[in-house]
């Protein structure tokens, strides 16, 4: 199938169009004059470098009945609303106007399951679970997905909304950077225990997930969670030390006091700036984050990896390594 990717350069952008490129299918991926290609080229897909600007030159580059995958997020932490707009709003209107125009038969966006807040029981949730963003992240989240959803709105093209989980994986710049640089140091930190119950999800899993709603049969616009495997920071310590074949030390910082280290960082940090802590990272760290995603399953998608498994390919270590 005839396939376009925007946000191939980014994270779980770039697992999507691997995943695509190993499923055999036609991957064409539309990216910035500025971007940093330098892995795609490593894959059989097609680089097409556009002005993200111009609605009637992105339209031109996709073609009738193709499917395009929008996979582009502003990723930074301290942001003012207005500024993840830019991206999160304004951008991905303009990607599906895009498709919207030049007939695509499908669009499928990436999103996130952060946008149901953190007021959610321990037990596990599924996508009729009330969304109650709190911070500006989960917030705009929110307004892209129903941005594309007014969009849609008595259109012929097809809308399916993925929401993963936490994700670990390869080319990971943010969660596994920052947790290895302390394991390196011999610490692993935690907030309030560290015992907190969350679903995750490998990256590659994400763009499998990705690959496999080009064939779900949809008759409205569809939103679903997924997810690979439930664990807590303290299992993902344990492996890695197991991993590593070193014990790190734990060191525990009370959510409060994590909570106003967070309020002083993003004080004194400038928007645009990434704070080593925020209140919203913060909250990820200290909250029971579980999701049910059987309605996926349902349509046969089946994740490939466990923590460990994970964890092993992201860091390249081998079994026997």
């Amino acid at each position: 199938m005839k396939t376009f990717v925007f946000g191939a350069t980014g994270y779980l952008g770039s697992h999507t169009a691997e995943q695509l490129a190993r499923a055999g299918h036609d991957v064409v991926c539309i990216v910035r004059n500025s971007s940093d290609c330098r892995f795609l080229e490593t894959l059989p897909v097609t680089i097409m470098r556009q002005n993200f600007d111009d609605v009637v030159a992105l339209a031109n580059a996709i073609e009738s009945g193709s499917t395009v995958f929008n996979c582009v997020a502003e990723t930074r932490m301290h942001l003012s609303d207005d500024q993840r707009r830019l991206v999160e709003i304004d951008l991905t209107s303009r990607l599906f106007s895009a498709a919207q125009t030049a007939g695509a038969k499908r669009f499928v966006q990436l999103s996130t399951v952060m946008i149901y807040g953190f007021e959610r029981p321990e037990t596990a949730v599924d996508e009729s679970w009330p969304v109650n963003p709190k911070y500006g992240y989960s917030r705009i989240a929110r307004e892209r997905e129903q941005a594309l959803l007014d969009l849609q709105a008595g259109s012929d093209i097809e809308l399916i909304i993925l929401r993963p989980s936490n994700t670990l994986g390869k080319r990971d710049t943010s969660a596994l950077p920052a947790i290895m640089a302390g394991h390196e140091k011999g610490n692993f930190a935690v907030i309030g225990g560290g015992a907190w119950n969350i679903s995750c999800m490998d990256a590659s899993d994400v763009g499998r997930a990705m690959v496999h709603l080009l064939d779900v049969s949809v008759t409205q616009p569809e939103i679903y969670l997924v997810k690979g495997f439930d664990t807590t920071w303290l299992d993902i310590k344990l492996a890695l030390d197991t991993l590593y074949g070193k014990e790190t030390r734990l060191m525990n910082i009370p959510k409060g006091v994590a909570m106003a280290m967070a309020w002083v960082m993003e004080k004194i940090h400038p928007y645009g700036k990434n704070p080593p802590l925020t209140r919203f990272s913060v909250e990820v760290l200290s909250t029971h984050t579980l999701f049910d995603d059987r309605k996926i399953r349902a349509t046969g998608f089946v994740p490939q990896h466990d923590l460990m498994a994970t964890l092993r390919d992201a860091l390249d270590k081998p079994e026997n390594g």
